[in-house]
């Protein structure tokens, strides 16, 4: 799913993996993945930085472009006017997000 490559990118550059025990890689039983500041990134990119898109069912597509929708309006302080990357990729996830649910 093409609408999936900006949030990667995005999170990818977002996420600082300096001082991770882990080098990024998610681990749900580790209590310092689980409250690091970056533990819904991570665990979005562990799930969906590699699989083939195509292979995705398309609930699980929906899932993670909806778990990207959130965290990247979480990250954005924009105007509604504004056409930044950032600002246009969130259009254009919602509408297709709506489109989903019609």
């Amino acid at each position: 799913m093409k609408l999936l490559e900006y949030p990667r990118w995005f999170i990818e550059r977002d996420v600082d993996f300096t001082d991770c025990r882990h080098s990024g890689r998610y681990d749900h039983d580790d209590d310092e993945c689980v409250s690091c500041h970056f533990g819904t990134a991570c665990q979005w990119l562990n799930q969906d930085r590699t699989p083939n898109t195509e292979q995705g069912s398309a609930e699980e597509l929906v899932a993670a472009l909806q778990t990207a929708v959130t965290y990247l309006q979480a990250r954005n302080h924009h105007d509604k006017g504004c056409q930044c990357d950032n600002c246009n990729w969130l259009r254009e996830a919602r509408r297709f997000l709506h489109n989903q649910h019609d």
